[in-house]
């Protein structure tokens, strides 16, 4: 016993190549997890407002921009998507390479220099050179937004026991949702006409600068592992290219992987593309802010009761099957009442629709997988080329409602354990 306490004392920090499962009493939290969950969650706002710094108000962007059009002016949404595909791995890479915390460095300074430079796009008098300065500002807002999105599970992984994991999880993965629904409300409010595109630039960098400067605070890594997995590092990890193998050949993976990147998907495009949608129906940009917000919120609400439910009952697999047709029936739904015109049924399938999309999030962290950036990209892309002649998407909302459908039976397949909640429940019941 005095040796081992001698190795505790000695110990300054927990080193990653250390395997500690032999020494259960030591594994420990700290309060401090909390501020850097919080910096995270502040990043994910602020990466939100980034991505929706136009898509909010779409015909006075496109009047600042000389006119260039919807589909243009969509693509201030679709770089995201499309930088995601390089930019996410390379923040996978510099997890494991270097380190979270800096990770989340890069992410937060090339989200603040992007935006600063979008800002700056309105002193420029040639509009071929505004939309190009804009449009370099949004992209390398994109390529820092994986760096900040993606840190949700590793951090809680490294920081947080098994029990409050999930939890963790979501509460940095569902900030992102709520920077949607601020810049619902509050871009609207600010760009009241094109004239003014420019203080809603102006206020979203300084929102961005302020999120990014508590940054450099957190704390590299705990001095001491939070659970077993977390321990078990060196014993059970694989490298980056061992696990991309690991997972492309694992059938639930690519189940949920599937399901769970097009609903996100849809979700995404769906948010982006609210205002267009409704618009043809005599709903303005401010009740569309709300229709973005409301569906945002309820996401938020079910997000929060999923993830408790999930971290004290491990009930991911249940959630799923029932929650994907929810989500298949409510965009139907949605292809309806939109034609009506009726603000409150919309307002009603909005709420139920965002409640049982966002649920899924805190499933689909634990269960390990991330946001399909590419089929957000490609449902951007497809709902833009099916809008009709008049201006109207019902052709999109068809496509939409076609592709959520046949994910229920995907998901009524997926039989997949949680390893890593086995292997905490395993080794709990054998310590002392």
């Amino acid at each position: 016993m005095d040796s081992i306490s001698q190795r505790l004392d000695n110990r300054k920090s927990w080193q990653d190549n250390e395997d500690l499962e032999e020494l259960s009493f030591i594994f420990k939290t700290y309060k401090i997890r909390f501020f850097g969950l919080t910096v995270i969650a502040l990043s994910n706002i602020a990466s939100s407002l980034n991505w929706l710094a136009v898509a909010p108000v779409p015909d006075y962007a496109n009047e600042f921009f000389n006119n260039i059009g919807l589909t243009t002016i969509n693509w201030f949404s679709n770089v995201f998507m499309l930088t995601y595909l390089v930019a996410g791995p390379a923040s996978s890479w510099v997890y494991e390479h270097w380190s979270i915390k800096m990770g989340i460095i890069i992410g937060a300074i090339l989200q603040t220099v992007g935006a600063w430079l979008r800002y700056f796009s309105s002193f420029v008098n040639d509009p071929t050179g505004k939309l190009a300065l804009a449009i370099i500002g949004q992209a390398i807002c994109a390529i820092g937004q994986p760096f900040i999105l993606n840190v949700c599970t590793p951090y809680a992984a490294l920081w947080f026991s098994a029990d409050g994991r999930g939890t963790a999880s979501m509460v940095g993965g569902i900030a992102n949702s709520i920077g949607m629904a601020i810049a619902s409300l509050i871009i609207p409010a600010i760009v009241t006409d094109s004239g003014t595109m420019h203080i809603g630039f102006l206020v979203v960098a300084c929102i961005t600068t302020g999120c990014a400067l508590p940054v450099f605070l957190i704390p590299k890594k705990p001095k001491s592992p939070p659970s077993y997995s977390a321990s078990s590092k060196n014993k059970f990890a694989l490298t980056f290219t061992q696990s991309l193998c690991e997972l492309f050949t694992n059938w639930n993976f690519l189940i949920i992987l599937l399901s769970f990147g097009v609903l996100c998907g849809l979700a995404s495009a769906f948010t982006s593309l609210l205002t267009q949608i409704v618009g043809p129906y005599n709903i303005g940009v401010d009740d569309a802010g709300y229709l973005g917000a409301a569906f945002i919120v309820a996401g938020l609400v079910g997000a929060i009761v999923t993830g408790i439910f999930i971290d004290k009952t491990g009930r991911h697999k249940i959630v799923i099957k029932i929650y994907v047709p929810i989500i298949g029936a409510l965009y139907l739904a949605f292809y309806f009442v939109v034609k009506t015109g009726q603000y409150d049924a919309i307002l009603a399938v909005c709420v139920l629709l965002g409640f049982f999309t966002f649920s899924l999030l805190p499933v689909a962290l634990e269960l390990s997988v991330e946001c399909n950036i590419l089929s957000c990209l490609i449902m951007l892309a497809v709902m833009d080329a099916l809008r009709n002649a008049d201006g109207k998407m019902d052709r999109g909302l068809i496509f939409v409602t076609c592709l959520a459908f046949p994910l229920s039976i995907l998901t009524a397949i997926y039989n997949s354990p949680n390893k890593r909640l086995e292997f905490e429940d395993k080794n709990k019941a054998s310590s002392p």
